[in-house]
């Protein structure tokens, strides 16, 4: 042990001068703002804004290092990075729209009928609805009629009788805002379809020029 223990101290001794050797063979070389070249072995510090190089022992540039940047350069830098990075986060969010887009529609068929379904299924509501505001219309005809009859005859009107109008008219209210709403929804639905068809169309285009593009 203690005669592997005094070969690395002999090794560490023997490459020491090797590597303080090494240390003195930098050399820099730059060019000032008025052409001069200037050569040394440290960069003084009104030298780090120029772009300079580190020789070798035989002259050979062996390291480049750009100039400082100024405070508007490193700005614009910084926006550009930023800029990047939005731009990056914007194409993800897209890609990933419309990889759940295309998911959702295995094409343009697909996402017409599933219109024309929506759109279907709104008509039958209405068309319930407007069945049934009819026929309480006639139930409410029949009620009012009833009701003027037992005017005429000089006899009260029943709260039973009374209560079962305004009912049947509150119902009838209520019926008629639920179609007006079916009918709002078809609207939306019809501006939905549009959308999503848009939509569906530029993400397939995106999709099959990213596939096209060479890798």
């Amino acid at each position: 042990m203690f005669v592997r223990i005094l070969m690395v101290v002999m090794l560490a001794l023997l490459l020491s001068p090797l590597a303080a050797q090494d240390k003195a063979r930098k050399l820099y070389k730059w060019t000032d703002k008025d052409g001069n070249i200037h050569y040394s072995d440290a960069i003084p510090p009104e030298a780090k804004e120029y772009a300079r190089e580190r020789l070798s022992d035989q002259g050979v540039s062996v390291e480049q290092v750009d100039r400082a940047m100024t405070p508007e350069e490193l700005a614009a830098v910084k926006a550009k990075e930023k800029a990047d990075a939005e731009q990056a986060a914007e194409t993800e969010r897209q890609r990933k729209a419309d990889e759940a887009l295309l998911n959702s529609y295995a094409s343009e068929d697909d996402l017409t009928r599933a219109y024309n379904q929506r759109m279907d299924l709104l008509a039958q509501s209405i068309d319930a609805r407007r069945i049934e505001i009819n026929s309480r219309e006639q139930s409410l005809s029949k009620l009012v009629a009833q009701a003027a009859e037992m005017e005429r005859a000089g006899r009260p009107v029943s709260d039973a009788l009374k209560q079962m109008i305004t009912g049947e008219r509150a119902e009838i209210d209520r019926q008629k805002a639920f179609m007006a709403k079916k009918e709002t929804e078809k609207v939306t639905a019809r501006t939905d379809y549009e959308r999503d068809l848009a939509k569906y169309k530029a993400a397939l285009a995106r999709t099959e020029g990213t596939k096209e593009q060479p890798k």
